[in-house]
């Protein structure tokens, strides 16, 4: 099982050994405990929260996510560790590249799956080079460099082009020493993140459009997906000052107990509706994207 799959499993440790609840690391987060669940069960988290996530476990945020190879603490990597790449303990799979460069001969070998992750055969730094940006080749060499002057890992996500195609790659490397005692060669691993960076994006642009939406409402309402999880709410700024599990908690009961009321709010775009003494109108829409989420307007 790859680091990857296993993240989930890290986590869990690392909350049983701090004797914490999965209910206070969202807290101190500010997301929802459902998401803390998701990700204990091995779910996608985004860069922002796993930095927040690792600063407030005081762990390395790669080895968190990724394990023990990706941060470079692997027993493998040792000062004589010259190792070819296909000998680490990393399984290969269809979404997961392994490579190595070896800095003293130019040369640069990938897992025999790399097509199917950057969409072409790579055999050369060259060729890799060709997929991205300026911009993005740039920090790939800044991280490389520094990896090379002062050890430890570095982490990016860049854009690759192929054919008019683009791809998302997220890729982390880690420096081995030769017997100079120096970095002589980088081994890393590269995953297909598109979906992961394209909803990463797609979510940010929807926040941006509540928040300029919600900077005019003055009652409560709260934007969600249509599960009921809150994507945006101005909660914080009314008078009510209703806690943030509390409103998640209500609108995970309102969607789950009145599910012909949403079917048809999603049919005719709005409706009402008296929940726990509250009244409720929602609506429907499609994002520019086309994908789905509901506003709750709540009194």
């Amino acid at each position: 099982m790859t680091g990857i799959n296993v993240f989930g499993t890290r986590l869990l440790s690392q909350l049983k050994q701090k004797k914490m609840s999965q209910l206070k690391v969202a807290q101190a987060l500010g997301v929802s405990r459902t998401a803390v669940n998701k990700w204990t069960k091995g779910g996608m988290i985004d860069d922002s929260n796993l930095d927040r996530l690792a600063s407030f476990l005081q762990v390395d945020k790669i080895w968190l996510k990724y394990g023990e190879y990706a941060s470079g603490q692997h027993g493998a990597m040792n000062q004589t560790g010259a190792r070819n790449i296909n000998e680490v303990h990393l399984q290969e799979s269809a979404e997961i590249v392994t490579w190595e460069w070896d800095l003293l001969t130019e040369e640069v070998h990938y897992s025999d799956n790399v097509e199917a992750v950057y969409g072409i055969r790579l055999s050369s730094n060259d060729e890799f080079w060709a997929l991205m940006g300026e911009e993005a080749k740039e920090k790939l060499v800044s991280g490389y460099s520094k990896i090379i002057r002062e050890g430890g890992a570095h982490e990016m996500d860049f854009k690759i082009d192929r054919d008019g195609e683009y791809r998302w790659i997220t890729s982390r490397a880690t420096g081995v020493k030769g017997p100079n005692g120096k970095v002589t060669k980088l081994v890393g691993i590269s995953l297909d993140n598109t979906e992961r960076k394209s909803t990463e994006l797609r979510l940010r642009k929807m926040k941006q459009y509540f928040d300029v939406l919600l900077a005019h409402i003055s009652h409560l309402v709260v934007f969600t997906d249509k599960a009921g999880e809150i994507l945006a709410s101005n909660h914080e700024s009314q008078a009510e000052k209703m806690a943030y599990p509390e409103l998640q908690g209500l609108l995970y009961q309102l969607v789950i107990n009145n599910q012909d009321w949403l079917n048809r709010l999603c049919e005719t775009g709005s409706g009402q509706i008296t929940f726990q003494g509250r009244k409720v109108t929602g609506h429907y829409h499609l994002g520019s994207d086309q994908q789905a989420f509901l506003m709750f307007e709540l009194e």
